[in-house]
């Protein structure tokens, strides 16, 4: 196992690209979702090296090489896998420790992760004082948020006065210098003073519920009416979503995201029963929260504020979404108004009729060049194509783009060869043209060295969950991964479930990271791609539990009998019958459930 904390691993990982970064050693060429390539690791004439870049993993179907970026770079450019990830990093923008320091760094972050939740708690009893939260709870209250929802996403206040919080930790014994590492005080002339004062209190948390930062929200109109937490070890501005610890399961549910301006306009839509929302924390959505909820959702819904700051955001969001390879709606929200107050005046049913009637970008982009620049004028329509081309030039389906390129011609009532002909010239933001999603899905290849020793039952059945983690859900109480034999596809489950139940939605790149088997990155790649050939998902499932059990009883049988052989052989009589009974009882018993 690599000796860099793993959430340093995971950040190079999700800035990685493993088709832009493979493609600089081999060309590759598009081939339906994914792209294709002569094997840089053994001579052949037809290409059978795949790369999947939706699950950021790489299959050669004829030698069984694969695995993930990492593997990629330790197998080419012959590195140890430290030497892979300081390369990668250095190449993605990443800071990684000096060698040594790293352990004591991943202490530095458990310590300032222990003062977020100590200042999150105290915020939280702040806010629940009869008498210093009142005014506060009110507030709450007639914003629409239920105590029920102000627990669930651990809302607080933090006091008024300069240093109600640090005089609380220093009472138990904590210096002002961590709490000014975790961004919670500021070192003043005169000495430290609270960062956060007489505000209700966002904490900020990650995927896995840690809280990594604060939004803090003016009650007595001071300015800003929002202050966030500074960059710290742990809180980098814009890799993190507000409210996706609490949404990401009906994200995946829904496989659609709602992303709003504000964490009112979370909390709101989240107590009112919309719970699939996140909010980009009040900064311009990045590229970075893009990949994020790509992790979770198919399709993201924006539903910004309807005035100019709300379109310029909407602008903003749609080429992240789009680059990240999102499908993206707008909805439309009635003028002057932001999306909890719809909610309030509307109610939950009529607010989702709302979302669902989201227009295309497509749509939102013509719409918004309309009004604009003057399209009745020969200059105003080329102004207007050239608005909407940049967006369309960034969209991963080559099929999607050609129609929206016809479309844009026939309504601006241009030629479209020339529309066509201005796209071309227009170099998307991604490093490389991604693929046509859509496209035929490679076959499974024939089994690779080895494979026959491993029961297909299990072999589908890891491949299942690692697909789809959540899975583990419906396996668990039935199976147990004891009773997965083959001790390289136990080892990968084990992997999956431990991430998952950490809270985590452990992609096949991560899960490669971590297994310790050198043959395990192969393995998964061609996992994955065995994955695409099953058309119902759930009664393969089911198919492989039945089958899993079947063999699992077989084996508790088989032992059942051989200890009763020798029990009888070495004539222990009680030990005969109590052996006796306990075979003819499982015997009775369904072989699988």
């Amino acid at each position: 196992m690599p000796l860099l904390p793993e959430t340093l691993i995971d950040e190079i990982q999700t800035r990685s690209d493993i088709a832009e970064v493979i493609g600089r050693y081999v060309p590759l060429k598009r081939a339906g979702r994914h792209f294709k390539a002569n094997c840089p690791f053994h001579k052949e004439r037809t290409p059978s090296f795949m790369v999947n870049t939706d699950k950021q993993i790489f299959h050669c179907f004829g030698c069984g090489v694969g695995g993930n970026v990492f593997s990629f770079l330790m197998q080419h450019d012959r590195l140890t896998f430290p030497e892979a990830a300081r390369q990668l990093a250095d190449h993605v923008g990443v800071r990684l420790p000096e060698h040594g320091s790293s352990s004591s760094d991943d202490d530095m972050r458990k310590r300032l992760a222990g003062l977020m939740e100590t200042a999150c708690r105290y915020f939280e009893r702040t806010l629940s004082e009869p008498s210093a939260g009142k005014a506060a709870r009110s507030y709450l209250a007639r914003r629409g948020v239920s105590e029920r929802t102000r627990r669930a996403f651990r809302l607080g206040l933090a006091p008024a006065g300069w240093d109600r919080l640090l005089s609380a930790a220093k009472a138990k014994g904590v210096a002002a210098e961590p709490l000014e590492a975790a961004g919670l005080v500021i070192k003043g002339r005169s000495g430290f003073y609270d960062r956060f004062r007489d505000r209700l209190m966002f904490p900020i948390l990650d995927v896995r519920g840690r809280i990594v930062g604060f939004g803090g929200r003016s009650l007595e109109k001071q300015e800003p009416k929002y202050l966030n937490s500074p960059e710290t070890p742990l809180y980098t501005k814009g890799r993190h979503l507000f409210g996706l610890s609490q949404a990401k399961d009906a994200i995946l549910k829904a496989k659609t995201a709602i992303v709003v301006e504000g964490y009112f306009d979370c909390v709101v839509l989240a107590d009112g029963g919309i719970t699939h929302v996140v909010s980009p924390l009040g900064t311009a959505l990045t590229i970075e929260q893009a990949k994020l909820l790509k992790r979770y959702a198919e399709r993201v819904i924006l539903a910004f504020d309807a005035d100019a700051a709300g379109e310029q955001a909407t602008l903003r969001g749609i080429d992240m979404l789009v680059e990240a390879g999102l499908d993206v709606r707008v909805a439309q929200l009635p003028t002057g108004k932001d999306p909890d107050e719809c909610l309030r005046s509307m109610g939950c049913e009529r607010f989702e009729q709302l979302l669902d009637r989201s227009v295309t970008i497509f749509e939102m982009l013509v719409e918004t060049a309309r009004r604009r620049y003057p399209v009745t004028a020969i200059e105003g329509k080329v102004q207007a194509a050239r608005f909407v081309l940049p967006t369309i030039a960034n969209m991963q389906d080559s099929m999607l783009r050609s129609e929206y390129v016809k479309r844009l011609a026939e309504q601006l009532r241009l030629d479209e060869a020339a529309v066509a002909a201005e796209l071309a010239k227009i170099q998307p933001r991604s490093s490389h043209d991604a693929p046509r999603p859509g496209g035929r899905a490679a076959r499974p290849s024939q089994a690779s060295k080895g494979a026959s020793i491993v029961r297909g039952s299990e072999r589908l059945l890891t491949a299942l969950v690692l697909d789809e983690p959540s899975r583990w859900r419906q396996v668990q109480g039935r199976l147990t991964l004891d009773d997965v034999t083959d001790p390289t596809l136990q080892a990968i489950l084990r992997v999956v479930v431990e991430l998952e139940l950490a809270g985590g939605h452990p992609t096949p790149a991560q899960v490669v990271s971590r297994t310790d088997e050198p043959e395990s990155g192969a393995l998964i790649a061609s996992l994955v791609e065995l994955t695409q050939s099953i058309a119902s998902p759930d009664e393969a499932l089911e198919d492989c539990l039945r089958r899993i059990q079947a063999q699992a009883h077989g084996r508790q049988l088989a032992e059942l009998r051989d200890r009763l052989r020798s029990a009888q052989a070495t004539g222990q009589d009680e030990a005969v019958r109590r052996l006796l009974t306990e075979y003819q009882r499982n015997l009775s018993m369904p072989a699988a459930v």
